[in-house]
């Protein structure tokens, strides 16, 4: 597998890391979701891994400030060098912080939070060790915990966005409401046609208005019939792919 991978306009090592880069990361840091942010945002990307996510932000909003936070070393040193090497390192910040911690300190708000949380939440857990946290399982970081705390790092208006599989989507509307998140924004995820495969979230908190918010809902398909990758997905990944 090469070790590099090459984006418009930074690319990403990942010599080191146990989850290289894939569709889903590109999907999520990509996602041009209506929910507004700030001019100049502050963002948190958790579980960064090779730091694809919050290097895909810092180009979308140009006067943001991108944290992001990672356990495994291995990660952090590709997640570094990326950083270092990027066009956008004067508004990175990479810790090596866990986020269940961080909850009990006095963190400052963020605008948004942003996470490709584990899939292995129940069943057979990965055997290797390092794939298991880069995919957060190890440290207890999932969309439910997500869902129930990331409130405190957020401020009033701010907002959760989560790439997740799309067989988790009931489950997460019940957990949110209990936690008082509304479903704001859907993307239902195609592999191909009627093959779906993931859901992209994003949850503001309930309102005390007793006005209904429907959520904006929406598709993308990432392949034609015949396996060649579709338009829409081209559409959603051409300011990163070359």
């Amino acid at each position: 597998m090469p070790s590099a991978f090459f984006l418009q306009r930074f690319k990403i090592t990942q010599e080191r890391v146990a989850q290289r880069v894939g569709t889903d990361a590109l999907l999520l840091g990509a996602w041009s979701f209506s929910h507004p942010l700030p001019k100049k945002a502050r963002l948190l990307d958790v579980g960064t891994g090779t730091g694809i996510v919050a290097l895909m932000l810092a180009q979308r909003f140009p006067e943001s400030s991108v944290e992001a936070w990672e356990m495994e070393a291995e990660a952090l040193l590709d997640a570094e060098e990326n950083f270092r090497t990027s066009p956008f390192a004067s508004r990175l910040k990479l810790r090596a912080q866990n986020y269940m911690e961080a909850l009990a300190s006095e963190e400052a708000p963020f605008d948004l939070i942003i996470s490709n949380p584990p899939y292995y939440t129940e069943g057979i857990l990965p055997e290797d060790h390092r794939l298991s946290l880069a995919r957060h399982v190890a440290e207890g970081l999932s969309p439910t915990t997500l869902l129930r705390t990331a409130a405190s790092l957020l401020t009033t208006q701010g907002a959760l966005v989560l790439i997740t599989p799309s067989t988790s989507l009931d489950q997460l509307r019940r957990e949110a409401v209990e936690a008082g998140w509304r479903l704001a924004e859907l993307v239902t995820v195609f592999s191909k046609p009627h093959q779906e495969v993931r859901v992209l979230t994003l949850w503001c908190r309930l309102s005390s208005s007793s006005d209904y918010i429907p959520t904006k809902t929406s598709t993308l398909i990432l392949q034609d019939a015949d396996g060649t990758p579709s338009t829409a997905y081209r559409t959603w990944v051409k300011d990163f792919l070359l």
